[in-house]
């Protein structure tokens, strides 16, 4: 007698911890198709699309738009950094290796690395990244002394910001310091570059602050299988007021950080 009220005293915890135990592998599972394929969050650490979105803006992005739809040219949108932007002396976003040297790190499995100097796993991904569309799929971009042209027209969407007044201009002998190439072929400048055809399912994308944006001008075309979503809304805000000037940009010298309650809720376009 004794003995089965025991078991059934078991029994009644066991399906207790059976019970706790799935509704918190439920949440994990939600949590995580959430996470991965609707909605996503992340801050901004750039200034390469100011005034459109600043440094500490938070974002809530949906993940699920271009699963049905086409990406249309002035739209902003979230990817994370192409692997193929590395150049000597600049990390690659997607490889932890070049932060202290390439052979203080140890791959295992992509994004897992072991570091050998702290003697500790290190979980390096990609981050992420917010543009905006210039150009589709067979369009052809061109930069002219900072104003970008789409098919020989020119192109604004009335949120770019330019910082520099300086214009570099194109030259292809002797090269200059301001030069970007493709594969060894000089592209021209930042402020004068292309002109370019996108290739089929690829996007040329640029920031909105166009001086200090390091966008397809310099790491070429965006492949629309990296495009993962676009930001919805702020939904908290937090930082230094932009700087509007080149030098001020470089200087070292740091405003400082406010709660920008009137960023809170504010919808991205």
């Amino acid at each position: 007698m004794f003995k089965k009220k025991m078991n059934k005293k078991y029994h009644r915890r066991k399906n207790t911890f059976q019970e706790y135990l799935e509704a918190i592998l439920f949440a994990f599972v939600v949590a995580f198709l959430i996470k991965n394929y609707i909605f996503q969050n992340f801050k901004i650490p750039s200034s390469s699309m100011e005034k459109t979105l600043l440094i500490g803006d938070y974002l809530v992005a949906n993940r699920l738009k271009y699963f049905f739809t086409e990406p249309k040219q002035g739209d902003i949108v979230t990817f994370q950094y192409p692997a193929q932007a590395e150049e000597p002396g600049i990390p690659c976003h997607d490889d932890p290796r070049p932060l202290l040297g390439r052979e203080n790190y140890a791959l295992f499995i992509k994004p897992i690395y072991w570091d050998k100097v702290n003697f500790k796993i290190v979980v390096h991904t990609k981050k992420n990244v917010v543009k905006r569309v210039i150009g589709l799929p067979g369009d052809t971009v061109e930069v002219k002394n900072k104003i970008v042209y789409v098919n020989g027209d020119k192109y604004t969407v009335g949120k770019e910001q330019y910082i520099d007044r300086q214009i570099i201009q194109r030259d292809t002998f002797p090269r200059n310091k301001g030069d970007i190439e493709w594969n060894g072929k000089v592209m021209g400048s930042k402020d004068n570059f292309g002109p370019v055809t996108v290739p089929e399912d690829q996007y040329f994308v640029m920031g909105d602050n166009r001086d200090v944006s390091l966008d397809s001008r310099f790491w070429g075309f965006l492949d629309k299988q990296d495009i993962n979503g676009t930001p919805l809304f702020i939904f908290f805000s937090h930082g230094a007021p932009p700087k509007t000037d080149i030098l001020e940009y470089y200087s070292k010298i740091e405003k400082k950080n406010v709660f920008r309650w009137n960023r809170i809720f504010k919808l991205i376009k």
